[in-house]
């Protein structure tokens, strides 16, 4: 019976992926929009469905896409392929293999048990120590995805070793707090999430740049802030009134790492000097994301010997291959005019105030997370909303990428963000916990953006 129903449901979404597109094909043409514009949003929309069903690995859609683009005549190789030009999969990639590099050599565990005695060693500081070391290690490690699964893990760990029942409170809190510790910080720097670099690559299309410096200027403190809210609520939610202590623990487990190896300091001077580049930009000129990749390069070189097989191997090369797909979905956009077409049509629902054209960023952007993953969503919509914003006089584009951004980042289910699944998945979060926390938190960040962020954005000129 169970197979039967899954089978009923497969077939229904298959149905909808094919359906669609199809009922795209016969809309009629008109001025603004031509048959290739018709052709790329059929396209596109058949791959989204397959990676929103989650019809098949969502990396052989990825494959297929830009080839897609090609053999229909809609893009030129130059468009459809144009993302492996830019420096966004090689940094991803660069970011993976220095996870790896980190993690072998014992860093990250350090850096976040240091953070955690820095904090008292309670249970609290617990929860604010796997923050703050999520806060230092962002900057170091652009992928995401990478700090996700390390995190995840350094917190499974820690509900083991404390011996947290699974589904307990405290069990949900430490969880919660790893995978937030992974995910939120990624929003202070300009280089710590692919959504960010894609959303305003594709801004430029629209006029619009920003420096890291710039980023972290008007992003990084209201994101800082953000970070300490989200485990204040995971504190009052699942902290309770007991006041544990685990400081005994972390000190016994930090003094078995004994002093900075060797491999530790050459990478500690090579965060330092890539913390350097990236903050220098705009004095050197050179792409931020070419510097992760030197990075890598100089772990592998003779006498340093930082990196190893395993490091490189062990890459989500499919995840690489997925934005650079979704990448190109903006880069072909661009070329079509299809950007300009979308924003004729979501101009009159967005347009207004500053607060307004905020706030329904944010609510866009919630609502396609339900139906898209958050790079299919930045890739389709960021140039649209951006010449949304180059349009009105009275919205910024900061504030408006920023929401957006964060409206992407909302969920109530685990379903709706891989990331987040990976952390539910290990069985120690009880679903009561997650919607209850997540429901919270979506409400919150609104209110947060628009009580917070915008009066600072204007006090620091980015509106």
């Amino acid at each position: 019976m169970r197979n039967s129903a899954v089978s009923t449901r497969k077939t229904i979404m298959w149905a909808v992926t094919l359906f669609l597109p199809l009922l795209i094909m016969t809309i009629p043409l008109t001025g603004s929009f031509t048959q290739e514009m018709k052709c790329f949003f059929a396209v596109t929309l058949f791959v989204i469905f397959l990676w929103a069903f989650e019809l098949m690995p969502f990396v052989i859609p990825a494959i297929l896409l830009p080839v897609l683009y090609l053999v229909t005549g809609i893009a030129t190789p130059a468009a459809a392929f144009a993302p492996w030009g830019h420096y966004i999969p090689w940094m991803l990639l660069a970011g993976m293999i220095l996870t790896h590099i980190f993690d072998d050599a014992g860093l990250l565990r350090r850096i976040s048990y240091w953070a955690i005695l820095k904090t008292g060693g309670s249970f609290s500081g617990l929860l604010y120590g796997l923050m703050i070391s999520g806060i230092i290690i962002a900057l170091i490690l652009p992928d995401i995805a990478s700090r996700a699964v390390l995190f995840v893990a350094i917190s499974f760990g820690i509900c083991k070793a404390l011996k947290l029942p699974p589904l307990s409170k405290r069990a949900s809190a430490v969880m919660l707090a790893g995978i937030m510790s992974a995910l939120t910080p990624s929003y202070i720097y300009y280089t710590s999430a692919a959504q960010t670099l894609i959303a305003w690559e594709a801004a430029k299309a629209a006029g619009f740049s920003i420096s890291w410096l710039q980023y972290l200027l008007y992003n990084g403190f209201p994101t800082l802030v953000w970070c300490f809210v989200t485990i204040l609520m995971i504190q009052l939610m699942f902290g309770g009134a007991q006041k544990e202590n685990y400081k005994v623990y972390f000190e016994e487990e930090y003094r078995k790492m004994g002093g900075l190896n060797a491999k530790e300091k050459k990478l500690a001077v090579l965060s330092l000097a890539l913390s350097l580049f990236v903050i220098l930009e705009s004095y050197h000129g050179i792409a931020v994301g070419w510097g992760f990749v030197a990075a890598v390069f100089i772990c592998y070189l003779p006498g340093i010997n930082l990196g190893t097989e395993h490091s490189y191997k062990d890459a989500n090369y499919a995840l690489v291959i997925f934005v650079a797909s979704c990448m190109a979905i903006g880069a072909v956009s661009n070329q079509l005019g299809a950007g300009i077409f979308i924003a004729e049509i979501l101009q009159p629902y967005i347009s207004g105030g500053l607060v307004h054209t905020v706030a329904a960023s944010w609510l866009m952007a919630v609502i396609l997370n339900f139906v898209m993953t958050p790079l299919a969503a930045v890739a389709c919509l960021s140039g649209p909303l951006a010449g949304i914003v180059s349009a009105n006089p009275e919205a910024a584009i900061v504030p408006v990428m920023y929401a957006w951004n964060q409206g992407l980042e909302q969920i109530i289910l685990p379903y709706e963000y891989a990331l987040i699944l990976l952390a539910f998945g290990y069985g120690y979060i009880s679903l009561k916990h997650f919607i209850g926390y997540f429901s919270v938190r979506m409400v919150a960040n609104i209110v947060f953006i628009l009580v917070f962020c915008i009066p600072f954005w204007l006090l620091v000129g980015a509106v």
